[in-house]
């Protein structure tokens, strides 16, 4: 009996949680902190990079199994992802729920949540993602289609006031945001590739950043000069009445995406030192490494320059390490 693997359908609606969760909390007012009013054309060309670097992972997926040279980038990148959505959730809990929540505090049911998606197949974690996925259509609806006759598109004029440079520098510093890639590549190897699969994904894919752009461009023309100080774009955009429905939904697509990502880590820490006992302590390992990033470093962390850079590099070396592996297994067996 064959085993059965993650569907096309499958890794496509969880690339849409995994992008959705953080970039439509967060972006917006990151853009907008830097360019302004031109925060949705430096949207655009974070998500151009973004579907150039998914082509590529896309067309390395086709290819087969992961290799072992990329797992430290990928672990790498996969713990930064984490502490970005930890200080997300955590924001988007201390501000519309419970404002009292120190971030230790929070930290261990959202770990012990990680730890649970640690040591279940990635099926199991995919399949869970066809039971949320119409929380993203709800969340979106209940916080875009009220606010559209507040549109005023004069607010985005004049059109490139901010300069290319800082257009360029806010493209930089949130490309971790743009980095839906990398944890496909983890599971390389469980996924049944269809016939297809390469043009329905980026179909899709390209929807969604269609999406997200039309997001952006709402919020800043919504909001004007306070886009910035909206830490939650997608909660303050919502009605009143309407905001603790898409707080709630959007906690759990960020408890889903963290979810996957601590899971990806986890099978990057097994495979790269080959584990095969006791891997509860790698989840152990790994949870106390978190806490101790945010209690030791806080934010300052993830906004330092050295951290962006960093995150650039990966960002584009991860798929092309990929293929490097790839082609000498190849060369090996020829």
């Amino acid at each position: 009996m064959s085993e059965k693997k993650i569907s096309t359908r499958q890794l496509i609606i969880f690339y849409a949680i995994f992008s959705f969760a953080l970039k439509f909390l967060s972006v917006p007012k990151l853009l907008a902190t830097t360019v302004g009013t031109d925060a949705w054309i430096s949207a655009i060309i974070s998500t151009v990079i973004e579907l150039l670097v998914l082509f590529l992972a896309l067309n390395i997926l086709v290819m087969g199994k992961r290799s072992k040279i990329v797992l430290p980038f990928m672990l790498a990148m996969f713990f930064l992802q984490m502490v970005v959505i930890i200080g997300a959730s955590h924001s988007l809990v201390t501000r519309h729920l419970f404002h009292e929540m120190r971030l230790q505090t929070f930290l261990i049911p959202l770990v012990l949540f990680g730890m649970a998606f640690a040591f279940v197949s990635a099926r199991a974690i995919f399949r869970s993602g066809e039971i949320f996925y119409l929380l993203i259509i709800i969340g979106l609806a209940l916080s875009i289609f009220p606010v559209i006759p507040r549109i005023q598109v004069s607010q985005m004029t004049p059109v490139g006031s901010s300069g290319f440079g800082s257009i360029v520098s806010s493209v930089f510093r949130n490309l971790i945001f743009f980095e839906s890639a990398s944890f496909l590549l983890i599971f390389s190897g469980d996924i049944k590739v269809s016939k297809d699969f390469r043009k329905k994904f980026m179909t899709i894919a390209s929807v969604i950043g269609v999406v997200f752009v039309a997001f952006v461009f709402i919020a800043i023309s919504v909001f004007g000069p306070l886009a910035m100080y909206k830490d939650n774009a997608i909660v303050d955009l919502a009605v009143r009445r309407m905001d603790m429905i898409v707080v709630c939904v959007w906690l759990i697509l960020l408890m889903l995406r963290f979810g996957v990502t601590f899971h990806a880590a986890f099978v990057c820490i097994r495979y790269l030192f080959n584990i095969k006992k006791y891997p509860r302590i790698i989840g152990i390992f790994m949870a106390v490494a978190l806490w101790a990033v945010w209690t030791f470093a806080g934010g300052n962390f993830i906004n330092h320059l050295a951290t962006h850079i960093i995150i650039a590099v990966l960002v584009f070396i991860i798929p092309i390490l990929c293929l490097i592996g790839r082609r000498s297994k190849d060369e090996k067996h020829a």
